[in-house]
């Protein structure tokens, strides 16, 4: 099996790599089964019920049978990471503010960090605070 060489003495699989923070934009809220125009990363929307007409909460969004007691606003968002990944939070707390921006915050409701995984083991971690994106 081979081994990565070590890089300023760590190897590949212990390197850190520090991510700048990144501002997000707010995308109009969109009905729940479509997607918003040219989204990209760093991009966040609320999700609405199919008429527009209201938010959809986490029940009729994911179904009944989970534990939704994580989400204190009852509200669904979809977010693009910062390297661009499509998620749905239904599970967590995303507060919006009056600037339209939203904080996905640590010990606000569940654990509240945002993990999304997708495919080829690409994934984001971390945190959304006045919009702006910081990877754990």
């Amino acid at each position: 099996m081979p081994h990565a060489e070590p890089v300023n003495g760590l190897p590949a699989h212990h390197r850190v790599v520090k991510e700048i923070p990144m501002q997000g934009r707010r995308l109009p809220d969109t009905p729940a089964g479509r997607l918003p125009d040219a989204w990209e990363p760093g991009d966040f929307w609320k999700v609405l019920t199919a008429d527009g007409a209201r938010p959809v909460t986490p029940e009729e969004y994911s179904g009944a049978g989970r534990d939704y007691s994580g989400n204190l606003t009852g509200t669904v968002w979809f977010v693009v990471t910062p390297n661009g990944l499509l998620g749905g939070l239904s599970l967590h707390t995303v507060r919006e503010h009056e600037d339209s921006t939203i904080s996905i915050r640590p010990g606000d409701g569940s654990s509240n960090s945002v993990l999304i995984e997708g495919a080829g083991g690409k994934s984001w971690h971390g945190y959304v605070e006045h919009g702006v994106w910081r990877a754990c």
